[in-house]
């Protein structure tokens, strides 16, 4: 994965109906210390982030991380004609954010929120 600006998904989240995307947008608009850490990568085939997070939303979550999206973010990428994605993986302290997106950047496909649990006491 390829270091990026996390504005470039901006447009995108913009133009996204997407919950975790206007969670994403608000996160990144207040973002006043350093720019959470951001890559992405080379546009893949459509097919093949389906296979691969339809595997990983059946494998489930490790015991300390909980991530929301996993239904919406299948469904957008059965139903989109586009070829190829992108997708983007957003870093702040608390969360991971992967923005799924055409390969122009223009299109949120759909969007994935990694939490970190707090330990139980």
């Amino acid at each position: 994965m390829a270091r990026i600006a996390a504005s470039i998904v901006e447009p995108a989240l913009q133009a996204s109906v997407d919950p975790l995307a206007a969670d994403l947008l608000a996160r990144l608009r207040q973002e006043s210390a350093a720019p959470p850490r951001a890559k992405a990568t080379r546009p893949f085939s459509r097919g093949a982030a389906f296979e691969i997070y339809q595997r990983k939303a059946a494998k489930g979550d490790q015991p300390a991380v909980r991530t929301e999206g996993y239904p919406a973010v299948l469904a957008a990428l059965e139903a989109t004609p586009e070829a190829e994605v992108i997708v983007h993986g957003v870093t702040f302290a608390d969360a991971v954010y992967l923005v799924f997106t055409d390969p122009s950047r223009r299109r949120c496909l759909g969007v994935l929120r990694k939490r970190r649990l707090a330990p139980r006491a």
